[in-house]
């Protein structure tokens, strides 16, 4: 007899049971043979009042429920109903954890049958999804869902769901559910017994082959691309401008042409063929990307050599690959391979996932994960981490996965030919366009095997972050967390983690290490408790030295001793217990590589889970002794604290404080060709700064800029409120409240619509609460970066979702944000963009300025902040059709003697002062 299912989704008056929230609406859906036998939904009346925030959220108010029945004369039906059945509900301990409350409390027994919960399954089965709320997994399998947060819609859309992942499940190899099968028993639901009738169903038949698998040591994997065939005929690039615009109209009768982005071409192609280097400045609209991949790919053609194309961000990567490149090949009268290429560790080592897939104490997390990765191997043609959706556990069990440099050549031969990131290298081998990200770029060119050309051509898109991305590179960073998670992977020899397994081999190959008598387990133990006694130490003094919210900045000064005089005492502890765990664990190492021969795979699987950690265990002990032994002159360290739960948000880290000559060597200086672009790479119609930044000041490079082709003045208007304090009169606080007034008029004005940046948390969280309070904006969404959770990505998505939504935001998102449209219509700036003079890293390289003889303000306060300031208005016109208001609210933009340097880096526009109801009516009347 097949499994019955019953499909079980609550609305109910808050989220616990235990404190007396009662069900207000029950829906179930009966599948029976794989099709929905029947249906069931009432409003229950929960006997106490609905709140206005339930109301809002499911439609169902208190006159909804006025006639309803109590849950105890639905009780009976209700229990009938799942006799014999599984229990499934999308969150399936909420649901039912509600139910049996309820029946209880009637007299009723509670249920003690099967569980489901599609939220596991859909992990599992929907590894790449983008999240796994129901509306989100209903749209993208195209499931009608109507109302959200309904119980009879729920249930009916997690019922079609079940069945859609019931057919998933049954299109998957039997090897493949087998080794799903083995892995279920890890979870909260009995997603064992789905997947056990799934196999009989499987077993009943003779298994259909699929084309698009192939099978290997035990696991299935998508069948990968052919190479392409090159049908490149010698096909000379377009010098002439008419030809390039023939060559574009083809392929897109709509096409303008925009002549910055045809010269920008002739630069580019230019510069390639003449081995200079070149500065481009393309502003926003003019096409860039389009203007530097057409002359790449013609190029790399010729040269039969790749061009390696690299940017800052990962959208700007997705958006090259995912829209401009498939534009290029409809263009290009030849085909050709581009190519997405990341760091080692961001591909799934197929070694070490057959040796862990063996591993039979798995936990929740380590089981699901696994799961996801098994049904991703299906799906993946790259291997690539960012294509799952890992949770925070899945993140600690993916590092134990990922490939490095430490896999044994015995665990590797096998998989040599379907290694992903060995494929990904022979790909890019034969590519014309790599794809590459600065982090990765600068990492690879300074190695000895490096995979990039060493002597070849490059363009640096989003060239603005070429230094902050430089200065990570070599900057280091010890994070809290990090350290107690490898701390606790490797254990004590008691504790049954890798230091006993280990211990075991060791002992197992009547192997003799030298000084085992010295207790690595009493080093261990030590360095725990005192890494932890540092941390604290830290959290509490930057607590007393910077009053505040969090997240808190503080520099690290080796002057200011009498405040580290504690943290410094342990730290040098700390590096002595290093230094001996580091030799007695390495020693442990070295003996069993000598016997690696006679070692098993499961066996060298741990020896490489270990040095992995030891190279951890190295990189701390040398961040330590860097941070509080003999810091660098020219290094400037500071601690990050990023939540309230100390010592758990700890951060310290160090980098450079400026860019040098020998920093842009170290990676630039044998390629042949490099290509810096970027929208805002300029100030005050010189490039200068930008060159000062990556120390190459004294070089001679081409430089180019070629402006929006937007009619701003049409487009824009700048609004300037000439009632608003003086910024600089008034605490952040204080200043907080009275921008609140006119964030509040601008959003009621545009209907929503509106961006609001600041340039500190501190001012953000203060101008938030204070309008979230206030009530006046109640009908608007109101989404916060740092507040309302979730990435800059997911913040983004949700602010042009909702028809009235405002988002405040911080750093990140004065730049590489792109919305079209009419999502965004307002752009507020609180205040200038100036880095405050206390933060650390701005601190240390105006001090070191004025140690040089120079003005730090003119020379780099002002600069940064005028390329914020454009990048911040870049926002609000992505395309020629936009129209939109920028409201600068401190006033300084007309006071100050540098304010007119803030109004002309902006292009040609209409800068009115205006009242706060003035303000409101030129909103109105121009968006």
């Amino acid at each position: 007899m097949t499994q019955r299912y019953v499909v079980v989704d609550l609305e109910t008056t808050g989220n616990s049971s235990k404190k007396g929230d009662r069900i207000i609406q029950f829906a179930a859906v009966v599948i029976e043979e794989d099709q929905i036998v029947e249906e069931f939904s009432t409003y229950i009346h929960p006997e106490q009042e609905i709140s206005l925030f339930i109301e809002e959220l499911t439609g169902i108010s208190n006159e909804t429920v006025k006639d309803a029945p109590i849950f105890e004369e639905v009780a009976e039906h209700i229990v009938s109903l799942l006799e014999g059945a599984c229990f499934v509900a999308h969150n399936v301990l909420f649901d039912l954890s509600f139910l049996q409350e309820e029946l209880t409390r009637c007299g009723h027994e509670p249920f003690y049958g099967s569980t489901l919960d599609t939220v596991e399954l859909a992990k599992i089965l929907k590894p790449t999804s983008d999240g796994y709320k129901l509306h989100q997994l209903a749209k993208e399998d195209r499931i009608e869902h109507l109302r959200p947060h309904q119980a009879d819609s729920d249930a009916y859309a997690t019922a079609l769901l079940l069945l859609s992942f019931k057919e998933k499940l049954l299109s998957l190899p039997l090897m493949t559910l087998k080794q799903l099968y083995r892995l279920s028993f890890s979870l909260q639901s009995e997603v064992s017994e789905l997947i056990n009738d799934c196999m009989a169903i499987k077993l009943s038949k003779a298994e259909v082959h699929e084309p698009n698998l192939v099978t290997y040591r035990g696991l299935a994997f998508k069948k990968g691309k052919q190479g392409l065939e090159d049908n490149y005929q010698e096909n000379e690039y377009p010098t002439d401008r008419q030809m390039k615009i023939k060559m574009l109209k083809a392929a897109f009768p709509e096409f303008e042409s925009r002549f910055g982005q045809l010269q920008m071409m002739d630069v580019i192609y230019g510069s390639f063929e003449s081995e200079k280097d070149a500065i481009i400045e393309a502003g926003t609209g003019i096409g860039k990307s389009l203007g530097y991949l057409l002359p790449a790919v013609y190029f790399a053609k010729r040269k039969q050599q790749p061009v390696v194309i690299s940017t800052y961000t990962l959208q700007l990567q997705d958006q090259l690959l995912q829209k401009e490149i498939p534009k290029l090949k409809e263009i290009l009268p030849f085909d050709f391979q581009a190519v997405l290429l990341k760091g080692r560790s961001n591909y799934l080592s197929l070694a070490k996932f057959e040796r862990a897939l063996r591993e039979k104490d798995d936990h929740y997390e380590s089981a699901l994960t696994k799961m996801q990765i098994i049904v991703w191997l299906t799906e993946t043609e790259t291997g690539d981490r960012d294509e799952l959706n890992l949770s925070s556990g899945g993140q600690l069990v993916w590092n134990r996965l990922q490939s490095d440099h430490f896999v044994y050549p015995g665990l590797k031969k096998p998989w040599i030919e379907m290694d992903f990131f060995e494929k990904a290298k022979r790909t890019a081998a034969r590519a014309d366009l790599i794809i590459t990200n600065h982090a990765f770029l600068m990492t690879d060119l300074i190695t000895n095997d490096a995979i990039l050309p060493k002597q070849g051509y490059i363009i640096l898109d989003e060239a603005h972050h070429l230094e902050q991305a430089a200065s990570k590179q070599f900057g280091r960073r010890l994070d809290y967390i990090f350290v107690k998670t490898f701390l606790n992977r490797l254990g004590t020899s008691e504790q049954k983690q890798l230091l006993y397994r280990l211990e075991r081999i060791v002992a197992n190959h009547g192997l003799e290490v030298e000084r085992a008598k010295e207790n690595l387990d009493g080093k261990l133990t030590d360095f725990a408790y005192e890494f932890e006694q540092l941390f604290v130490i830290i959290a509490n003094q930057t607590n007393k030295l910077v009053k505040g919210i969090v997240p808190k900045r503080l520099a690290f000064k080796i002057e200011e001793r009498i405040h580290w005089q504690r943290a410094t005492l342990l730290a040098e502890r700390l590096y002595d217990l290093l230094q001996s765990i580091v030799r007695l664990l390495g020693e442990k190492l070295d003996v069993l590589k000598q016997h690696e021969a006679s070692l098993g795979k499961n066996a060298l699987f741990y020896v490489n889970d270990c040095e992995v950690i030891l190279g951890h265990f190295i990189e701390t002990k040398d961040i330590l002794f860097e941070f509080f032994i003999q810091p660098r002159e020219d290094y400037i360290y500071w601690l990050d604290c990023m939540n309230t739960s100390m010592p758990n948000g700890v951060v310290l880290s160090a980098q450079p404080v400026l860019g040098s000559e020998e920093l842009w060597n170290a990676y630039f200086g044998q390629q042949k060709s490099v290509i810096m672009t970027s929208a805002t790479l300029s100030v005050k119609q010189s490039f200068q700064f930008f060159k000062t930044q990556l120390g190459i000041e004294k070089k001679d490079i081409y430089t180019a800029s070629f402006p929006s082709p937007f009619h701003y003045k049409e487009q824009v208007k700048v609004l300037v409120p000439r009632d608003i304090p003086d910024i600089q009169t008034l605490s952040i606080e204080e200043f907080a409240e009275a921008s609140a007034n006119y964030i509040i008029a601008g959003v009621q004005a545009a209907q929503g619509r509106t961006m609001v940046l600041f340039t500190s948390h501190e001012m953000l969280r203060a101008a938030y609460y204070t309008i979230k309070d206030c009530g006046l904006l109640d009908d608007y969404t109101l989404f916060a970066q740092g507040i309302s959770g979730g990435s800059k990505m997911r913040l983004l998505r949700n602010f042009q979702t909702f028809d009235k939504a405002v988002l405040f935001g911080t750093t990140s998102l004065w730049e590489g944000v792109d919305i079209p449209g009419e999502d965004l219509s307002c752009l507020m700036i609180v205040r200038l963009p100036f880095s405050p003079p206390d933060e650390p890293i701005t601190e240390a390289r105006c001090q070191l300025l004025a140690k040089k003889g120079k003005n730090a303000f003119s020379s780099y306060s002002l600069p940064e902040a005028l390329l914020r300031f454009r990048q911040g208005f870049g926002r609000l016109i992505r395309t020629s059709s936009d129209r939109g208001v920028l409201v600068v609210l401190d006033r300084r933009v007309l006071t100050a003697k540098y304010g007119v340097e803030f109004q002309r880096a902006l292009p040609p526009v209409e800068w009115q002062e205006v009242s706060i109801n003035e303000m409101a009516t030129v909103i109105e009347e121009w968006v």
